[in-house]
């Protein structure tokens, strides 16, 4: 859900210009021009900067993109903007394809906030609105360019699960406040901000919490990377290949469940959940998992449905912080005017009534 950004271009320009001048090779004063979004997703704010250098052989231009830590418009109750700049810059030197990173700077003087710099990546994105099973660039491809795409997301998701964190520095993810390693402690974490999310009250979210603490399933002795916002409208495509993985605000350490759970849930929202009928060529779930346990070399279908009542919870208290921000900040008048966040809820409850059933 878009929210407006408010930002005094010029100022922007000029403090971007003079940081940039440190941290881009071979710049020198550069020409910062930025675009702002006149919308822009909740938790981080995206600016698309242009820098433009005199080189030898004519000006050279570097397309970039300034995620910003937002002070007003935060879903999670701690920024991890300094966690997804570390792993972006761990995954550099991997198989993952990740943009560069340039820099991380914590002084909120320069841009009001913490922020960090990374390139911005040719390509295409798949919508979630319109949702990709309805319109766009997904719709109008073939069935067999849209299994393709499909199977190249999964395929990522592969890549990341085999990396080992401890080879990369980032064990220190175990200790994220916001995703702790131990499920028991995860669904802790929700309960105990129900009221921040908006959702203390809502009976889908205190079931699946039931549910979910009722049948924990085994975890590992050596948990993996996990990318935690797994889904297509988190891939930068060239053709029907991915080129670059974003949005790594939700990352973990855990099994490799949570994300193939949490990729198939999202794309379920994006049809079922929205009323839309989904895309024909597109794999189904068994086909998914079939696939997913062919690469890694290990069974999950036995706990796949817990993570799939558990990526539904997660998605539920996060469109409802979605709907209570933008109540607060008079973007809707009421809650009830949040459709995506009555869907989520409504979908949850599908989940947990085929789970009970």
């Amino acid at each position: 859900m878009p929210v407006p950004q408010q930002r005094d271009r010029d100022v922007t320009q000029r403090r971007l210009a003079a940081w940039l001048t440190d941290r881009l090779p071979g710049a020198a004063d550069p020409r910062v021009e930025v675009e702002l979004p006149e919308r822009s997703g909740f938790s981080h704010e995206t600016l698309l900067v242009d820098a433009v250098w005199p080189t030898a052989g004519g000006p050279h231009r570097e397309r970039l993109v300034v995620r910003v830590a937002s002070p007003t418009y935060q879903v999670m109750p701690v920024s991890r903007l300094h966690e997804e700049y570390q792993v972006l810059r761990a995954l550099a030197a991997t198989d993952v394809p990740v943009p560069v990173v340039y820099g991380y700077e914590p002084d909120p003087q320069v841009l009001g906030a913490p922020f960090y710099v990374m390139s911005r990546e040719d390509g295409w994105v798949p919508p979630d609105l319109p949702s990709y099973h309805r319109e766009g660039p997904v719709a109008a491809l073939d069935e067999g360019s849209r299994e393709a795409l499909w199977w190249s997301g999964v395929d990522i998701l592969h890549r990341v699960h085999r990396l080992d964190p401890r080879r990369l520095g980032l064990r220190s993810l175990a200790d994220s406040a916001t995703a702790p390693v131990a499920l028991a402690d995860q669904l802790d974490f929700y309960e105990e901000h129900l009221g921040y999310f908006g959702c203390a009250d809502s009976p889908q979210v205190r079931d699946a919490l039931r549910l979910l603490r009722g049948a924990l399933p085994p975890q590992p002795a050596d948990p993996g990377l996990l990318w935690g916002d797994a889904r297509l409208g988190n891939i930068v495509f060239r053709g029907v290949r991915a080129a670059a993985v974003l949005d790594w605000e939700m990352v973990s350490l855990g099994p490799g469940e949570a994300d193939l759970a949490w990729y198939l849930y999202l794309d379920r929202h994006l049809s079922e959940g929205i009323g839309a009928e989904r895309l024909t060529g597109l794999p189904d779930r068994a086909a998914t998992v079939a696939r997913y346990e062919e690469l890694t070399g290990r069974s999950v279908a036995p706990h796949l449905g817990w993570y799939e009542v558990f990526a539904g919870l997660r998605f539920a208290v996060i469109t409802a912080r979605v709907g209570r921000l933008l109540v607060e900040h008079s973007i809707v008048a009421c809650e009830d005017d949040v459709p995506l966040a009555r869907n989520a809820a409504r979908l949850l409850s599908r989940t947990l009534a085929a789970v009970a059933g």
